[in-house]
């Protein structure tokens, strides 16, 4: 694992896979990277959540605004960090709550579920396996609701795109 230095921002980019919390003394979040490394940090997964909607020039609660509006997604909204780059990650439970892990979109191959365990298994598109705190019901409902919102995202865009 890769400590967090004071002087480097993390931005979450296409190779964030998940946002996952960390209850150490230090260290609030770890950050799972496409390749299975992961960085550490003292920032709480919303607080990185919110930094790099500002680093796109928005907020997170405009985020989660317009996810309310454009999908009608009611509750454990996903955010749209970044539309045109696919940038959009789903929480496990309700975002402010300091348990709740946040899964980039793009990176999840299937969801399954240990017979051991009630919590789901995300399986991302390298292969890697990462238990959650969330049943695979939960990640289920959470996958689909985000995909029909990159979807109405792709249809606005669209739709833009030929009235322009």
């Amino acid at each position: 694992m890769r400590p967090y230095h004071s002087e480097e921002k993390y931005r979450i980019t296409k190779r964030t896979v998940a946002i996952l919390p960390c209850f150490d003394t230090l260290m609030q979040s770890r950050i799972v990277l496409e390749d299975g490394s992961e960085i550490m940090t003292p920032l709480r997964p919303y607080q990185l959540l919110q930094l790099s909607c500002r680093q796109y020039s928005s907020s997170i609660e405009e985020r989660i605004f317009v996810a309310k509006r454009v999908a009608g997604v009611k509750g454990k909204v996903p955010v749209v960090i970044e539309p045109t780059s696919g940038l959009v990650f789903f929480p496990t439970k309700s975002p402010k709550r300091p348990d709740c892990e946040w899964y980039a979109w793009s990176h999840i191959r299937d969801i399954s579920s240990d017979p051991l365990e009630s919590n789901g298994l995300v399986v991302t598109q390298n292969g890697h396996r990462i238990q959650t705190n969330a049943t695979a019901y939960v990640l289920r409902n959470q996958l689909k609701a985000t995909g029909e919102l990159v979807a109405r995202f792709q249809q606005l865009n669209q739709s833009a795109l030929l009235e322009s």
